[in-house]
């Protein structure tokens, strides 16, 4: 069962970089592009929406069983990179949370231990029973 949480959170990680491109692709469609350094520079250029870190954001249970049921299915993947990546992105898209959503919860697992429990305690759960 040890072996669960590390596949989780590694390949969230591996995933969620995918994700995390074609989502900051698709706010720059039309929008002037924003160093890093710019943005640490001047407070005022953060995002107005997220008032709260990703790590800090209070998860639902329902976004919690979403993402370990997406990566349960994510871990099942088969194919060249980007066949893996296409699949990826249709997983996450039908799993009931945003992209958004997705690489928060996979990022603040790293450091949420509390979170990592719950994703492992939700994988669990999902997890076909073996026949007695």
């Amino acid at each position: 069962m040890r072996y669960l949480p590390t596949m989780l959170a590694g390949s969230a990680l591996m995933l969620a970089s995918g994700a995390i491109a074609q989502t900051v692709d698709e706010q720059m469609d039309g929008a002037d592009a924003v160093t890093p350094q710019e943005e640490a520079a001047d407070p005022t250029m953060a995002d107005p929406g997220s008032s709260e870190p990703a790590a800090e954001k209070a998860f639902t249970d329902a976004e919690v069983s979403s993402f370990a049921g997406a990566m349960m299915e994510l871990q099942a993947l088969t194919g060249d990179a980007a066949t893996k990546q296409q699949q990826a992105n249709e997983i996450i898209a039908q799993s009931g949370i945003d992209t958004e959503t997705f690489n928060a919860i996979g990022s603040a697992m790293q450091t949420d231990e509390e979170l990592a429990r719950r994703v492992r305690l939700a994988a669990a759960e999902l997890q076909p029973q073996p026949a007695e």
